[in-house]
């Protein structure tokens, strides 16, 4: 086996779960992902417009067999704690990290778009890189980033004073730094005085290609510290801010939802629409689902968001080409049941599906030939080319199907590995595997998920074209 480029994409799946082996820094271990609880009085549902500000896409080529580094963001449990534009994406390695340009003060950037956190950062032109493992100092281009941000080509930067930048990654990775203000533009749209962290310390697996990270969640993973030492910063000690969307709309600049299309074709990485949704073909029929809090701030009714949660009614698959589901579990017997429920994570940030236990191991059974599940990396393998079976997840009572060329994801050139992996004690997780099959809007003025399939199945397997 290749065992090292397996060691990149297996990380991301164990880091998932509980216990995953992979050591933690020690100076950075009690600062894992800050849970900073946004809220905001809901809006009738944002006209669904199409985005004027279209930008050609472009994709690359990467060491990194998975965005490993950003799907060890969710640690096990750690959700349940506490103008209009669109911009290109660029496919990096089979599809699986998606990277958005933009413009930090007078200087371009590709950094990775993530639903699933809220900090913009970049690494800067004295960042010190280090082995996530060992904590020894090695050669800064051994991280792997993109080119750096040089505060002193920019006159409109400011350090914060007496603020810091630290978080921790389930997998070992973390990030230090300070904070900072700076203009920042995506898809034309300019917010002048940004804040974001400037990591000058960086124990990372990088891609070759990013400088850094774009969170676009709700302000609920923003990560700085009081004081200028991040080593000193303690748990609970985090100094929220706003995310650079929510900064866009709060200023009038973009109506307050976003949208994703993310591209299975390797020329092309997919759309990121600020304000609307892209100009692609779609079904006609959309599908609209409450964002989940995760309670009431204390004494109000005022509702607490972090993660886009919603509920799924149960999941679909079978080794059946001709097979019909249930999605109303009303026991007719001429229909295959759904399987499991519950809440689920749309995350751009996780390249696969973490489902039910019992879904994955249904799932990995109903390849031909079967997949294998792997104990030592926690993962179900398959053979490359395999027959995928059908496989959907239902929303609103409407089963969106993964076109099965995204069930069987390349670990290497002679590895795959199923695109439905085993959840176990952690979080329910829609990454990229199933995000390719719809266009995903993200209405956080109506604190409401939109979801239209791009390509859809019929019951025999055979494709059909979308419509607009």
């Amino acid at each position: 086996m290749e065992i090292a480029a397996l060691l990149l994409l297996v990380g991301a799946v164990t880091a998932l779960k509980a216990g995953s082996g992979l050591p933690l820094l020690q100076h950075g271990a009690d600062f894992t992902i800050s849970r900073l609880t946004m809220s905001g009085q809901t809006q009738p549902l944002t006209e669904l417009k199409v985005s004027d500000h279209i930008v050609n896409l472009k994709r690359g080529t990467s060491r990194s067999v998975s965005s490993a580094y950003v799907q060890a963001m969710r640690k096990h449990g750690a959700a349940m704690e506490g103008g209009n534009g669109s911009v290109p994406l660029l496919a990096v390695e089979a599809g699986q990290v998606f990277l958005a340009p933009i413009t930090v003060g007078n200087q371009e950037f590709d950094v990775v778009v993530d639903t699933g956190s809220s900090d913009p950062w970049l690494v800067t032109t004295e960042s010190i890189c280090a082995d996530p493992v060992s904590a020894q100092i090695i050669p800064a281009v051994d991280c792997y980033f993109g080119p750096p941000y040089d505060p002193s080509l920019s006159s409109s930067y400011t350090t914060i004073p007496n603020e810091s930048f630290n978080i921790t990654y389930a997998d070992g990775e973390l990030l230090n730094g300070d904070m900072g203000y700076e203009s920042f533009t995506l898809a034309g749209i300019t917010v002048p005085q940004q804040k974001f962290g400037i990591v000058d310390y960086a124990a990372w697996y990088g891609d070759g290609y990013s400088s850094g990270l774009l969170g676009f969640a709700y302000g609920t993973l923003t990560s700085a510290y009081a004081g200028d030492d991040p080593a000193e910063a303690r748990r609970g000690g985090t100094l929220p801010y706003t995310p650079l969307f929510v900064n866009m709309y709060n200023q009038s600049l973009v109506a307050p939802m976003f949208s994703l299309a993310i591209d299975r074709d390797p020329e092309n990485g997919g759309v990121l629409a600020l304000g609307g949704i892209p100009d692609i073909p779609h079904s006609p029929y959309w599908v609209s689902t409450p964002i989940q809090g995760v309670g009431l701030f204390i004494g109000t009714n005022i509702p607490a968001y972090e993660f886009y949660t919603v509920e799924a009614d149960g999941y679909a698959f079978s080794a059946s080409p001709s097979a019909q589901f249930n999605v109303y579990k009303n026991g007719n017997p001429r229909k295959t049941n759904l399987i499991g429920d519950g809440t689920v994570i749309i995350d751009s940030g996780t390249s696969l599906v973490y489902a039910p236990n019992a879904v994955a191991d249904g799932v990995a059974a109903a390849f031909d030939p079967p997949a294998e599940y792997n104990e030592e990396y926690d993962a179900y393998f398959v053979d490359c080319n395999a027959r995928a079976p059908v496989f959907g997840i239902s929303i609103g009572k409407k089963i969106f199907y993964v076109n099965e060329e995204d069930l069987i994801v390349p670990a290497s050139n002679v590895l795959c590995i199923s695109g439905v992996q085993r959840k176990n004690d952690g979080l329910a997780i829609l990454g990229d595997v199933w995000m390719k099959n719809v266009i995903s809007v993200f209405d956080l003025g109506a604190a409401q998920m939109r979801f239209a399939a791009r390509q859809y199945y019929g019951m025999q397997r055979t494709p059909k074209a979308a419509t607009t």
